[in-house]
């Protein structure tokens, strides 16, 4: 007999299918011991290249090894942890009952963006007289190093007991999405990205680190206001980002910027909002960082700044879709030399493993697309590998990261869903 589906955690869980398109599905229920016990034991083989992967990058990024991270991780992120989020802290021991891996490794591996973060993301909100049908069109795609970036192929749902249901693209072992793409059984939905080049340092003895934050506003936010309660308070200054949420209730859209002590929200029901990693607030860019980007279109920042503009509000204005929606997130137009389909590392749909002298393994990963229809049944299309579906990277030219790397293959939009009404 199968003794996994006699184990009480396990069995309201489902896994359908084990690959999608290059994804692969996840249902978990519960309470927060119980639905991460199920992460842990349904995901474990995944979490196994977690475990090969995540301490080469470290020391890569980081130049310091695996030990001396978590060390720093347990003094200034897990009695936080423990004392102000323990239904985090209880899901991060179920899923280390689960998969035999080491709780201090896995808040480590959860804390790692919120502890040293780059430039990465592009992504667009649009409601209103901007969209063909007047709903709401969330896209996003995800700029990641090659060898963390095949990680985030789960589309993880989680029925909680208590809470509202939610969705996320996420990595084995993570109880956040970390790529920021999420829909919400509340109404609200959302993505980000990254503000880069902030001044100061996180404050993680005085506030809160943003996975814990973002996860509170996603399982218990039931309305914009709220999210900007959770993520403000105790905020750490960790993980600055310029957020897009949406409440899909009522087509409200907003774009909340959110450094250490500046913060700055837009909010209609009729228009378009963007973001590329530099932010559109002045005084945030001005005060928190050094970000002289905004409008350089020698930069990747400033060209996807002005693409995303007019893209946005003048080519589809009116007329985006979800199809018009994959087009403008996978788009390859560089401004700043003319270059018509030819992807580099300032486009929207980033390829810096494409351009030389440094070939960096570096770029988009993925693509996601979802509308009001879509959100209301926590369901979207997404493209694993890179949003335009071209990149076929094979780790043969990379012999020397054959252990941390694997080859990316060209996948098909495909529509992510568990197949039910949730």
């Amino acid at each position: 007999m199968n003794k996994t589906k006699k184990n009480p955690y396990l069995k309201d869980t489902k896994r359908l299918p084990l690959q999608k398109q290059g994804w692969l599905i996840l249902h978990i229920h519960g309470n927060a011991h119980d639905r991460g016990f199920s992460h842990g034991t349904l995901l474990k083989n995944e979490l196994q290249k977690v475990l090969t992967i995540f301490p080469f990058v470290v020391k890569r990024e980081k130049k310091i090894e695996i030990t001396e991270y978590l060390e720093k991780v347990d003094k200034l992120i897990t009695p936080n942890l423990i004392q102000h989020f323990p239904e985090i802290y209880n899901e991060l021991k179920g899923i280390s009952l689960g998969s035999g891996i080491s709780l201090d490794f896995l808040i480590g591996w959860n804390a790692y963006c919120c502890m040293d973060y780059k430039e990465k993301c592009s992504a667009f909100i649009a409601s209103g007289n901007f969209t063909k049908k007047g709903d709401i069109i969330m896209a996003h795609n995800t700029h990641s190093d090659f060898f963390t970036g095949e990680l985030l192929n789960i589309i993880l749902y989680i029925t909680p007991e208590k809470g509202f249901p939610f969705v996320m693209q996420t990595s084995a072992g993570l109880v956040w999405s970390t790529t920021d793409w999420f829909l919400s059984k509340s109404g609200i939905i959302g993505c980000e990205t990254t503000i880069a080049d902030i001044n100061y340092k996180p404050d993680f003895l005085h506030g809160d680190p943003l996975f814990c934050r973002i996860r509170m506003a996603i399982q218990y936010g039931e309305s914009l206001d709220d999210y900007i309660s959770i993520m403000l308070k105790n905020n750490a200054g960790d993980y600055a980002c310029s957020w897009l949420f949406a409440n899909i209730k009522n087509g409200e859209i907003m774009r909340f910027e959110i450094g250490k002590k500046i913060h700055n929200v837009e909010r209609t029901f009729n228009g378009v909002y963007y973001g590329m990693n530099s932010p559109f607030d002045p005084i945030l860019r001005e005060k928190e960082t050094n970000n002289h980007d905004f409008y350089n279109i020698k930069t990747s920042s400033g060209m996807r700044n002005q693409r995303l503009n007019y893209l946005l509000n003048d080519k589809y204005f009116g007329k985006i879709t979800i199809h018009s929606a994959k087009k403008i997130i996978s788009d390859h137009v560089d401004l700043s030399n003319k270059s018509i389909g030819k992807p580099n590392n300032n486009t929207i749909c980033k390829h810096s493993e494409i351009v030389p002298p440094k070939f960096k393994l570096f770029g988009t990963t993925d693509g996601k697309v979802t509308s009001t229809e879509l959100a209301k049944n926590l369901n979207f299309f997404g493209r694993f590998g890179s949003a335009c579906g071209k990149r076929n990277f094979s780790v043969k030219n990379h012999s020397k990261y054959k252990h941390y790397l694997r080859d990316i293959h060209k996948w098909n939009w495909t529509l992510l869903s568990i197949g039910e009404k949730n």
